[in-house]
């Protein structure tokens, strides 16, 4: 892939949507299975969240970046960073979701920018929805108004393997910087140039224990490791390591670097890490 599109403000975000219009996205299925499953007992949750873009022209050399958030000690899995979003409010979200239909949020491809990856009514509705939740969950966490987004485009859903969870994501462009305000489930929020993914020195594997003791199963994971600037480092894995992976596979044609990281990082998970501590 030519990293130089990254760079480039104006024509980045319709390179993404033209590659995102051609991914086949798998809402309806997935959304009715996880209905299905929790008719008979089982307790799956449902959320979107959102992976946003904004280029930064203030940087040495100006170019796209991601939002991310850390996530605060008050929340369940602390520590992690993840897209803006949250859990899906069925009713609310769904009289939200007008807005979207008649065309209040912006898109590479006007109103109909839906109709692309929304094959069928259902999934239509159900891209609409969850972009939905993702955008008020994002003003919830950092503030950002929903009429400063641009939406490119949905990606693939991904299920959670410790969490009963399924996500639903979408990729947008925030077009003018804003004021983050975040709530007490953010510690800080994040901003990683594209480029970054590409350079396999920044990439690690996680080892993650679920107690100190040595019996305690151990699970091992792809991530990459991120200079806090303050001489420590944050570590992306897990879901949102997989969601950007695929976004940038999906946009480079699967030219990211071959993972073969030398480095290994142990981590052991809190015993309050599946769930809030307040």
């Amino acid at each position: 892939m030519d990293l130089s599109l990254f760079h480039q403000k104006d024509i980045f975000p319709r390179f993404v949507t033209d590659k995102l219009a051609s991914v086949a996205v798998d809402y309806k299925e997935k959304y009715n299975s996880n209905r299905k499953s929790n008719q008979t007992g089982s307790f799956y949750l449902q959320a979107g969240v959102v992976l946003l873009l904004n280029y930064k022209s203030d940087m040495d050399k100006p170019q796209y970046v991601f939002q991310l958030i850390k996530r605060s000690d008050k929340v369940s899995q602390a520590g992690d960073i993840g897209c803006p979003g949250g859990m899906l409010h069925p009713r609310l979200d769904n009289i939200l979701s007008r807005f979207l239909k008649l065309g209040r949020i912006s898109s590479m491809q006007g109103k109909n920018s839906v109709s692309a990856q929304g094959k069928d009514k259902e999934t239509s509705f159900l891209i609409r929805l969850f972009l939905t939740t993702a955008l008020r969950e994002a003003w919830e966490e950092v503030g950002l108004n929903p009429f400063n987004v641009i939406f490119l485009g949905a990606l693939p859903s991904h299920s959670l393997t410790l969490f009963a969870r399924t996500i639903f994501p979408f990729a947008c462009v925030t077009p003018k910087h804003f004021t983050y305000k975040l709530n007490p489930e953010v510690e800080k929020v994040l901003e990683i140039p594209l480029s970054f993914f590409f350079d396999s020195a920044n990439y690690a594997t996680l080892n993650i224990k679920t107690s100190q003791k040595n019996d305690s199963e151990s699970m091992e994971y792809k991530c990459i490791v991120i200079p806090d600037g303050r001489g420590g480092e944050d570590i992306l894995w897990g879901a949102t390591f997989k969601i950007i992976d695929n976004f940038l596979s999906i946009i480079s044609d699967g030219s990211l670097p071959a993972f073969a990281p030398s480095r290994r990082i142990n981590r052991v998970l809190s015993t309050n890490y599946m769930s809030r501590k307040t």
